[in-house]
């Protein structure tokens, strides 16, 4: 088990959202923790398991084209909402409806360019940071597990997990997972009113210190 305490009592060279949605992206650009867009930073990934599954394939073949399929308009309806329908990994703002359609996808290419120029950048992070920090909203211990399990392979030198898990205890309170590189805390994460918070953000980012 590590702590939030011992997390901020370390400097990372680089910190990535592994998503379940936007929120951890804008609240780490807000607190200047940040260098680069991760893969999956504008994403919505619900399922950690699927996330385990695309970090074990070193993110091979995210939003190829005949994995893709059409779930809705997003938001505003300014973009569409796209689905990987391996990884369960939608695209929220890539495709704007102002160019694209439901059946015809123009911007495809350059998204995909954008998605592999990313995965490229974060593998190469993987192998000459000497520390990660990565950020995941929701996951269980065995998801958590895995996780490590996979990135201990990926990563070379030393690294982290932030993780939120989905509780009605105690809001950020530390759940005792017997976890060597995870920080476990308790969050209603399907309760919007939190995840807008800046006071549940601050908290948490609040003395990270990314190099």
């Amino acid at each position: 088990m590590v702590t939030l305490n011992e997390l901020k009592s370390k400097q990372y060279d680089m910190i990535y959202s592994l998503g379940y949605n936007c929120f951890p992206g804008i609240y780490m650009k807000k607190y200047s923790l940040r260098k680069q867009a991760g893969v999956i930073d504008w994403c919505i990934s619900i399922s950690l398991s699927h996330v385990n599954q695309l970090l074990k394939n070193r993110c091979k073949d995210l939003f190829l084209y005949e994995h893709l399929t059409y779930v809705s308009s997003f938001g505003d309806g300014s973009t569409l909402r796209l689905r990987d329908k391996v990884y369960q990994i939608d695209s929220a703002h890539d495709f704007p409806s102002s160019i694209n359609t439901e059946d015809n996808w123009l911007s495809y290419s350059e998204v995909k360019e954008k998605y592999e120029r990313r995965t490229e950048r974060f593998l190469t992070s993987m192998e000459t940071s000497s520390c990660i920090l990565f950020i995941r909203v929701g996951g269980t211990y065995e998801e958590a597990k895995e996780l490590e399990h996979i990135l201990k392979r990926m990563v070379k030198n030393d690294f982290y997990i932030l993780l939120l898990t989905n509780s009605e205890k105690e809001l950020l309170s530390e759940v005792n997972w017997d976890l060597s590189y995870t920080c476990a805390l308790y969050a209603p994460i399907f309760s919007m009113d939190v995840l807008r918070d800046d006071k549940v953000w601050e908290e948490l980012f609040s003395g990270l210190v990314i190099k």
